[in-house]
């Protein structure tokens, strides 16, 4: 039988089915299985309600699974290509001309266990600096980037209630496993933390800006010509810029990635299977103020909207914010 004829038959197990048969563009059984279905409709029909049809199938077949809807990878190719534009559009130094030659190669190649080998083909270009937050997307930027350049890592430590010591030693134990260099930056965010406590702001759009701000300040000082966040939404034209003399790269966004393309490269250093959401200090003022919590939860919407979060990826992450 063949793999879409027992997706079939585990519709017919379902006890109602109001839907009509996926179109599915491609099915390949190796290491793993991998469905392309048509649209995101016929996707959900695939996997079927709360995954019972995938579920089933890997239990079947004993494998893992990939579900995937063509209309999301046209999606990606699109966002790649727009990538290629923004780099093409910035006025770039030499240095920083090499840096996005180098980056192209990410773009071109999807199997990293392979750009160790094309690096050496290539000439040796200026450091990267990695601003790591102890977060998967930032933790798999270090992993590709590191792959391409010399990459120096920096982490804003604001206090306990920001960047908590659990988180710290997480990024120190990736580092010692990547063998980078790194450094915490001392910063003062009493005014955000105090105001946020309030219940005056949400807390999240200030840390992110005066963290970034911190960062470009600190690579121009030492004139590192480029610096990469973990950022996944701003993608295409919004995945590149230059401030301060300082190539600003969204890598996960440049390279159109998902949260779970992320969590996937980032996993091999450190395992994230956990969904929870936020810092202490969020989580404060969560409990003081529930009505934040709609800015947090438009936050997780805003990536599913955009395809980087699956919905039920984005369900785990709400439940731990209640």
């Amino acid at each position: 039988m063949s793999i879409a004829d027992e997706i079939e038959q585990l519709r017919a197990e379902l006890p109602w089915v109001y839907s009509n048969p996926p179109h599915i563009l491609e099915i390949s059984d190796n290491e793993k299985i991998v469905i392309v279905a048509a649209d995101r409709p016929d996707k959900a029909v695939v996997i079927g309600p709360g995954g019972y049809i995938a579920g089933k199938l890997a239990k079947i077949h004993g494998k893992s699974l990939s579900i995937t809807a063509y209309t999301d990878h046209l999606i990606k190719d699109f966002r790649i290509e727009e990538s290629r534009r923004a780099a093409k559009r910035l006025n770039l130094d030499t240095a920083q001309e090499k840096i996005v030659k180098m980056l192209e190669i990410l773009l071109n190649e999807t199997d990293i266990t392979k750009l160790d080998e094309k690096r050496e083909k290539e000439s040796k270009v200026e450091p990267v600096a990695v601003a790591l937050s102890g977060g998967r997307d930032s933790l798999a930027t270090a992993v590709l980037l590191q792959k391409l350049f010399h990459i120096k890592g920096f982490t804003v430590y604001p206090s306990d209630m920001i960047l908590p010591l659990h988180v710290r030693e997480s990024i120190d134990e990736s580092v010692k496993t990547l063998g980078i260099d790194h450094e915490y930056i001392p910063a003062d965010f009493s005014e955000i933390i105090q105001k946020s406590l309030q219940g005056r702001i949400h807390p999240c759009g200030h840390c992110h800006r005066t963290v970034s701000d911190i960062l470009i300040e600190k690579c121009a000082d030492l004139q590192i010509p480029a610096l990469a966040f973990g950022e996944l939404l701003p993608t295409g034209s919004q995945s590149l810029r230059v401030a301060q003399n300082v190539l600003l790269i969204n890598l996960p966004a440049f390279l159109a990635l998902t949260k779970r393309d992320t969590t996937a490269i980032a996993s091999a250093v450190c395992e994230y299977s956990s969904y929870t959401l936020g810092c202490p200090l969020l989580k404060a003022v969560h409990r003081e103020f529930p009505f934040m919590k709609y800015a947090t939860a438009k936050r997780v919407l805003r990536e599913v909207r955009a395809g980087v979060l699956e919905p039920g990826e984005a369900l785990k992450y709400l439940k731990a914010m209640m």
